[in-house]
């Protein structure tokens, strides 16, 4: 396909969505929060690392440590990080989540122009446009399983030489999984035009090999973003890091407020990675419900696309209630949430939502309650 028919301009101004907003569900609903089974955010389901819990809890409790403020460099979670990634501690930035690490990159860079694979996060839209950034969306093919098409990829930047081009591996919302020999061709493109790539691996730690965290550190044109909290089951804490070479650790270190964790969220960010056996036993038993869910959801007529992280998204089928409708029926109907698609781009057809995986018995009760409302839908819309 020629490049120029899968690139577009975005002109579109969007409201901000995110998932696990169950509070808000619940005051909207008129419901408990305890009656909601939260299937819109992509959270490890297996909760936070006991030893992070007894850190978090000891410190907590300490007196002289409250009294002092966090430690600005944060040396013991980038050293510790360094350690595990192995990569320079000078190369790692620390953030209260990777939202914040997104529009520090974007004023650092000040880009002009930038590539953006889509869907994609919402912040990515929100800080470049936010900045007077032109974004080109470059669309992932639901028909491939919005797998990255990294010579169509290629080609972009060749034609448009952006200041920026921004991925997401796994992909979020679909959980499609770009391989590293496939990222590294992309980075040797970049380097050519004289792009920063900028690659968002918020969820990598459920397939580490694929990492390319290594070259980030050699590479003047590779940021990589990774988040602590989703994989370990504490997304209360907001603790995200950049890996990156020290010159551009140091422009992406200015444009963040000084403090930007607190002291109790390092310690147990630093606690968590780690657990070691605590990471195994999450790729077991992610992968195993990821596998069960999928087939099962198959069974029920609902298209769960291939991914590689901790969440499915599912293209509904054509009898069934607009996403909207659908998600509102769950709710009050079964007490579960799920994640309407409507605001990514690509993906506001209706026909689209995206579902944690989460222990086989929530994941069952999100099988029944999607099948009861299918099977009552009788193609209302």
């Amino acid at each position: 396909m020629p490049v120029r028919g899968v690139l577009q301009r975005s002109k579109r101004t969007l409201t901000t969505v995110h998932g696990g907003d169950v509070d808000q569900v619940a005051r909207t609903y008129g419901m408990p929060v305890d009656r909601l089974i939260d299937f819109s955010a992509n959270i490890n389901p297996m909760g936070p690392p006991r030893r992070a819990l007894m850190r978090l809890a000891r410190e907590a409790a300490d007196r002289r440590l409250l009294i002092r403020y966090p430690d600005p460099a944060y040396i013991e979670l980038r050293e510790t990080l360094a350690a595990v990634l192995r990569v320079p501690a000078k190369g790692v930035t620390i953030a209260n989540g990777s939202a914040a690490l997104i529009a520090a990159i974007v004023r650092a860079v000040t880009p002009r122009a930038c590539v953006l694979a889509t869907p994609a996060f919402a912040e990515y839209p929100r800080a470049l446009r936010a900045s007077g950034c032109q974004v080109r969306l470059f669309p992932l093919a639901a028909a491939r399983g919005f797998a990255l098409d990294s010579d169509a990829l290629l080609k972009t930047l060749e034609k448009y030489r952006p200041a920026v081009c921004v991925l997401t591996n796994p992909h979020n919302p679909s959980g499609a999984l770009t391989t590293r020999s496939h990222l590294l061709r992309v980075l040797d493109g970049a380097r050519r035009t004289k792009t920063l790539l900028v690659i968002d691996e918020a969820f990598i730690d459920y397939a580490p090999t694929e990492t390319v965290v290594a070259e980030a550190v050699r590479s003047e044109h590779l940021v990589v973003l990774r988040s602590v909290t989703k994989f370990y089951g504490m997304p209360a804490l907001r603790v995200g890091y950049a890996v990156s070479s020290p010159r551009l650790a140091a422009c992406i270190v200015a444009q963040l407020p000084p403090w930007p964790v607190t002291t109790l969220a390092a310690s147990a960010a630093a606690e968590a990675i780690q657990d070691h056996e605590y990471a195994r036993r999450t790729l077991v038993a992610v992968g195993d419900q990821r596998r069960w869910l999928s087939q099962a959801l198959g069974t029920a007529g609902i298209t769960a696309y291939p991914s590689a992280a901790n969440f499915l998204l599912l293209r509904l089928p054509t009898t069934a209630p607009r996403s909207a409708r659908l998600r509102a029926r769950l709710i009050t109907d079964h007490g579960v949430v799920v994640r309407d698609c409507r605001s990514f781009d690509g993906l506001s057809n209706g026909r689209f939502i995206r579902v944690a995986v989460r222990g086989r018995d929530e994941n069952e009760r999100l099988v029944r309650a999607l099948r009861s409302v299918l099977e009552g839908s009788n193609g209302v819309r």
